[in-house]
């Protein structure tokens, strides 16, 4: 709210005017959130714990640390996750109108989430996540949900090879999504993806709005591989957007980058899940 009212200070006024509804929302959520830092800050003082309290986006070193927590929704975990490599990470949900999916709590209950913990009771899932290498170097970012690639403008075309195991084919299209177990409930199960175990190893893809000629059919629009995706870009401005638009990559035509399965899974708290595992077959269509 404070960041709102330094960069414009009109700007709260201004939506308060033409939309009451959902400005009373936006202070709704950011009341509950404030509300929320505060006790998961207490219910830690009162256990005698030491605790280093950081914004979102800081991307310092999490390994001097026996756990993290983010406090959010799942916006704030997928920020925090990609900070860490293999140290619990545990969600508090701070909102009732924050989407908290991956979390294992509101503030409400951290106190008692946090003593299960202590005691080592609570339940630790292996989130599986996306390493992306350009040009055969790595990216540092782990990605929890999924990953875009597309021109770097919405409305132009996305022109590029795809490559999974022994197929290969040239597409035009929107883009494609490429996602985890984890991230089939995101954006790729918008564009018409498949929901898979949250733990699942394979890689789910689902090209955008592909643009199709003849009548040979696409082979590669989507499905579930569980081998690495190799795709060579044939635009002068590209981008991959990892996990969101916060963090992008750009690219140029000839750059090629694969996209495979991370070394580290995220060690994620109390997580919970209620999915339908996707059939177990290698390059099954979706």
């Amino acid at each position: 709210m404070k960041l709102f009212e330094e960069k414009d200070p009109g700007v709260l006024e201004q939506l308060e005017r033409r939309d009451p509804a959902f400005h009373a929302r936006f202070v709704q959520a950011h009341e509950e959130n404030e509300t929320s830092l505060s006790d998961v800050q207490a219910a830690i003082d009162e256990r005698g714990i030491s605790a280093d309290i950081r914004y979102r986006a800081e991307r310092e070193s999490t390994q001097n640390f026996d756990l993290i927590v983010s406090v959010g929704g799942d916006g704030t975990l997928l920020d925090v996750s990609h900070a860490v490599l293999d140290r619990p990470l545990m969600g508090v949900n701070s909102s009732v109108l924050s989407v908290g999916h991956f979390c294992a709590t509101d503030a409400r209950g951290f106190g008692a989430a946090l003593d299960r913990w202590l005691l080592g009771s609570a339940s630790e899932t292996p989130m599986n996540r996306l390493e992306v290498c350009v040009n055969g170097v790595a990216h540092p970012t782990p990605v929890l949900n999924e990953v875009l690639f597309a021109h770097s403008c919405p409305a132009a075309t996305s022109r590029y090879t795809i490559t999974v195991g022994d197929e290969a084919e040239d597409h035009k299209s929107s883009g494609v999504w490429i996602a985890t177990g984890a991230g089939s409930t995101a954006a790729i199960r918008s564009a018409g993806g498949a929901l898979m175990h949250p733990a699942d190893p394979r890689i789910q893809f689902v090209v955008r709005e592909p643009y199709r000629w003849g009548e040979t059919p696409l082979m590669l629009d989507r499905g579930i591989s569980e081998s690495p995706l190799y795709l060579t870009c044939k635009m002068r401005a590209a981008a991959l957007y990892l996990d969101g638009h916060r963090e992008q990559l750009e690219l140029t035509l000839g750059d090629r980058f694969s996209v495979d399965r991370h070394a580290s899974p995220l060690r994620l708290v109390g997580f919970r899940h209620l999915r339908t595992q996707a059939p177990r077959t290698a390059g099954v269509r979706v």
